[in-house]
């Protein structure tokens, strides 16, 4: 069973894999032992799949998806720990992801892998910089949902190493060091500093945490901008501490930037909501999905719409229960085809959900009878056409 990374597992998203399970498992337990209760969980998740599977597949098929799971399962042992566990299985592709967020028991065999707890994964754990001030250097790091990644080490004098040749952000920049022998030139070297980091943020939006003495990042806030730059910072002595524990000090400060973030995605959708480009009907934005329409989607993590999406046509039907053994959460199957046309999607719980609804979504323009659809809102549209890009899980 081959280890997966969640962006790993975001890339399913383009997989064609009818039929395709995806089984979840919760593995921040109470109860203390041998991991018995997860193996028991794990095996009563198997057989609710395989039940969904033999409701709708002949016996040729069932043997030829279902045993190769079997076997890989029974070689799985499971342990506690703070977050879950993924299986994902089609006759394409097996593989097995440690969440580092908890997540429910659940077992789903439809068209497609059902993804949404990958997606509040990265949510929850959103991709950031930090910039550490050391005591005459100057580190990089990069942490994602999948851990961290020391990127550069910026000598404060002498030479300058890269730690990461090969990361796609970190070619051709930051080919020399940064002169710093007394505090005089302080200003000098944060500004050479900033000239630095302008090449590598050019096209980056992720922010950038400062971490360090307070001194040092007065000195790099007032001798240069980045539109990045998250306002607050975790200040301190940090020669001593590695990049990983770094990453987790970062987690309290981050998690209230992001959550400033989600709120911006709410009121977005209000004020599209007030001008006619948002909406809340889930078959009118399934629609607009499949045509690339939605430029922001929001689905409730806690809730679960089960259906059918033809992601060609956009057409949904939804079910009062998950009676059809093929049905899906049409939430994420929404959200995945939202992913696919280049927009973007935030998980939310119930309560902030916009009129508590199951799914909300700002579109990029109505049909051309409306008419919100004006001259100036089609100069703008062709402007900026929507793109088939790296998928975006999150404002």
């Amino acid at each position: 069973m081959k280890e997966l990374t969640v962006s790993d597992a975001m890339d399913l998203v383009r997989i064609e894999a009818a039929p395709a399970i995806s089984i979840y498992v919760g593995t921040n337990v109470n109860e203390l032992g041998d991991g018995s209760k997860l193996a028991a969980n794990l095996q009563r998740l198997y057989r609710t799949a395989e039940a969904l599977v033999s409701r709708t597949h002949d016996a040729k098929t069932r043997e030829r998806l279902l045993q190769p799971l079997k076997k890989a399962l029974s070689a799985l042992r499971l342990t506690r720990s703070k977050g879950g566990i993924a299986i994902f299985h089609s006759e394409k592709v097996t593989g097995i992801l440690r969440l580092p967020t908890s997540t429910s028991d659940l077992a789903v065999a439809a068209d497609s892998f059902h993804l949404k707890p990958v997606l509040r994964c990265m949510q929850l754990r959103r991709s950031h910089y930090i910039l550490a001030f050391r005591k005459n250097r100057a580190d990089l790091i990069l942490v994602t949902a999948d851990g961290t990644q020391s990127l550069e080490r910026i000598q404060m004098s002498g030479s300058h190493e890269r730690l990461a040749p090969d990361h796609e952000k970190s070619k051709r920049f930051f080919e020399g060091g940064i002169k710093f022998r007394r505090q005089k030139d302080l200003r000098e070297s944060m500004l050479a500093l900033h000239r630095l980091l302008e090449r590598h943020f050019q096209n980056d939006r992720l922010p950038l945490l400062l971490a360090g003495p307070q001194r040092y990042q007065e000195a790099f806030r007032t001798n240069g901008s980045n539109v990045n730059l998250v306002g607050r910072g975790m200040v301190g002595h940090i020669e001593d501490i590695d990049t990983k524990a770094l990453a987790g000090m970062s987690e309290g400060i981050m998690q209230q930037y992001f959550s400033a973030l989600d709120n911006q995605v709410l009121v977005a959708f209000h004020k599209a909501n007030a001008s006619g480009l948002a909406s809340t009907d889930l078959k009118e934005i399934a629609d607009a999905a499949a045509r690339g329409q939605v430029l922001s989607l929001l689905i409730a993590e806690d809730r679960n719409v089960w259906g059918h999406l033809d992601r060609k046509t956009g057409h949904v039907r939804v079910l009062d229960q998950r009676t059809d053994a093929t049905a899906d959460d049409l939430l994420d199957d929404i959200a995945e085809l939202t992913l696919l046309k280049g927009g973007r999607v935030t998980v939310l719980p119930s309560a902030q959900m916009p009129e508590h609804k199951a799914i909300g979504a700002v579109l990029r323009w109505r049909d051309s009878s409306s008419p919100l659809l004006n001259g100036a809102a089609l100069g703008a549209f062709a402007r900026h056409p929507r793109r088939e890009s790296r998928i975006v899980a999150v404002v």
